[in-house]
């Protein structure tokens, strides 16, 4: 197995959160399925070892995490494509209008994974929206703004829309957990991982995950000081990345729906870090408002 890796799983959030061994064999047969639906889309698979709970996969010798990239200031346009065409891939050919309600339900049963939902559920869509949320830490910069979600009933009711289309909308094969650190890439390719959180869902929380972070990294550019200059032509570097993430994406995708416009406008979903709180607040607030791509840019980022 000289190409190969073994991947352990890590575990963060304490002792009332033990990893499980079903979570091995699931991020397997993840690993599987997306390599089958977009060959090159995630590291190659090749050996699952039941008795001993380990996975054997593509060495990716010479990749970096997208992530870090990032941060240094790199981001090539045919990076951004290639992530996208491999979501989009893995999105349309497990869309509930391409494969039918009886197959969804196949899908749906295979990778039901609530152990991992019930995380997400947890950590995106509920702690961070009460005082006294599980785990929830952040700066006191931060910390002072928090009454602006505590607050502000409709901020809170829109979270509690979103989390019920998140557990709800059977859509398609989710990767679950798609950030920047789940992405490693090298000059001209990039594979998802880290797939263990996949689950059936509506397509827009991947692709709002993504969106987020890129996000972040603008406002994190837009906040250095030094080289200003150079952190914000990256940062409004960001923008177009936002925008080519999304049109690549729509363009692969929305091959299996009848109305692209519609499609995209369901798509709504949502530094320094008080600034990508501020984002995240305007985003809830307007996002009856947000019926494509460039308005949800024009609202987090406040652009003219």
């Amino acid at each position: 197995y000289k190409h190969a890796a073994v991947h352990v799983c890590l575990q963060c959030l304490g002792p009332d959160f033990p990893c499980t061994e079903e979570r091995t064999r699931i991020e397997f047969c993840t690993l599987e399925k997306f390599h089958s639906l977009s060959p090159g889309s995630v590291p190659r698979p090749y050996i699952y070892d039941q008795t001993l709970h380990s996975l054997f996969m593509e060495d990716l010798y010479g990749y970096r995490v997208m992530r870090e990239e990032l941060i240094a200031g790199r981001c090539p346009a045919n990076i951004v494509e290639s992530v996208a065409q491999h979501l989009a891939q893995v999105h349309t050919q497990t869309h509930v209008a391409n494969i039918g309600p009886d197959n969804m339900a196949l899908l749906v049963k295979q990778f039901k994974n609530r152990e991992m939902v019930q995380l997400t559920e947890n950590y995106v869509f509920t702690f961070p929206f009460k005082p006294d949320g599980l785990h929830n830490s952040c700066s006191d910069q931060v910390a002072a703004k928090l009454h602006t979600i505590y607050e502000d009933q409709q901020v809170l009711d829109t979270a509690a829309r979103m989390l019920k289309l998140f557990l709800e909308k059977k859509e398609c094969l989710l990767h679950g957990d798609l950030h920047t650190g789940s992405i490693l890439v090298n000059d001209t390719d990039s594979r998802m991982f880290d797939v263990e959180f996949v689950h059936v869902g509506p397509a827009a929380f991947d692709v709002g995950m993504l969106l987020a972070n890129f996000i972040f990294v603008y406002y994190r550019h837009m906040s250095i000081e030094e080289n200003n200059d150079e952190h914000r032509a990256f940062a409004y570097q960001m923008v177009d990345v936002c925008k080519l993430l999304v049109s690549t994406y729509m363009s692969h995708m929305t091959a299996c729906v009848e109305n692209r416009e519609e499609y995209e406008a369901n798509l709504g979903m949502p530094g320094a870090e008080s600034d990508c709180l501020s984002a995240g607040v305007r985003l809830l607030q307007a996002a009856h408002r947000i019926h494509d791509a460039d308005r949800l840019m024009v609202i987090a980022l406040m652009l003219a």
